[in-house]
């Protein structure tokens, strides 16, 4: 809001998308969303599968480490609470999939790119076999049902693991801060 005012007070170009993480998983951004249709920007959203989480790589029977050490240890300790929710959350998903009759890839993209402020979604696939396997879920309408259940599991921006957060105001926090005021 602040940038696209002093853009317009100062007859300067505004900013016309904002590219925020957004899964079932990470929904933080669903507060922006609006503010940001309102405004007439794009959204270029990264991350629809939640790091991998709503691949079905990460499952309750066979959690297991991500192979890449690049990746932050909290969004992957299979120990962590917050993460134990994650995979519990994903078994419910999984089954809410079947029922739909879509792949877990397949709900979890459609649920990103069927929002009416997300103009479009970077996927990421490694392999020719991972970009076949999103595809389908660009024809994937979801019915109310299947969204309701979704919102019951995660509500609305809600991010489960606090430490997926990787958008936001972080750079207000104390910790962010160069110097600390008494």
């Amino acid at each position: 809001m602040e940038a696209q005012w002093a853009s317009r007070e100062r007859n300067l170009e505004r900013f016309v998308t904002e590219q925020p993480p957004y899964s079932i998983l990470v929904r933080g951004i669903e507060e922006v969303l609006p503010t940001v249709q309102r405004h007439g920007m794009g959204t270029l959203t990264y991350s629809p599968l939640g790091g991998g989480w709503l691949s079905g790589r990460w499952r309750k029977d066979a959690a297991s480490a991500p192979t890449s050490s690049a990746r932050p240890s909290a969004r992957f300790d299979m120990t962590s609470p917050a993460n134990q929710r994650k995979l519990d959350i994903v078994e419910e998903l999984a089954q809410l999939a079947e029922q739909a009759g879509l792949s877990l890839i397949e709900l979890a993209i459609a649920f990103v790119i069927n929002h009416p402020g997300v103009t479009s979604a970077i996927v990421g696939p490694r392999t020719m076999q991972q970009l076949e396997s999103y595809l389908p879920a660009a024809d994937v309408a979801l019915s109310s049902d299947v969204l309701d259940r979704i919102d019951q599991l995660v509500a609305p921006g809600v991010t489960v693991n606090p430490d997926d957060n990787s958008y936001g105001a972080h750079e207000l926090t104390a910790q962010a801060r160069r110097r600390t005021r008494p």
